[in-house]
């Protein structure tokens, strides 16, 4: 899945966090920690499962507990508006 913030979103760091806000709804999100990473992840690969790919270099935890985190996650960002999640076609 490809992952695309709207024309309208916007996201700052903010220490460690971070802060996403889509300006024409005002509708916000933030992140903390690992949230935040997964994040930055997120949008420097612009898909889901490159930036689980890189977490998982990241961070010592059970691969299963690190996608069921990272799909929850990008889950409530889709139903807040903040991303789209965009099936990609097979790479054959």
């Amino acid at each position: 899945m490809r992952v695309e913030l709207g024309d309208d979103v916007t996201w700052c760091d903010i220490q460690d966090d971070v802060v996403i806000l889509n300006v024409d709804t005002g509708v916000y999100f933030g992140l903390e920690g690992a949230g935040g990473q997964m994040w930055r992840e997120l949008v420097e690969h612009r898909s889901l499962e490159k930036a689980f790919e890189a977490l998982k270099k990241r961070f010592d935890v059970k691969p299963d507990d690190l996608r069921r985190d990272l799909d929850d996650m990008v889950r409530q960002l889709a139903e807040k508006g903040l991303v789209s999640l965009i099936a990609e076609p097979d790479a054959r």
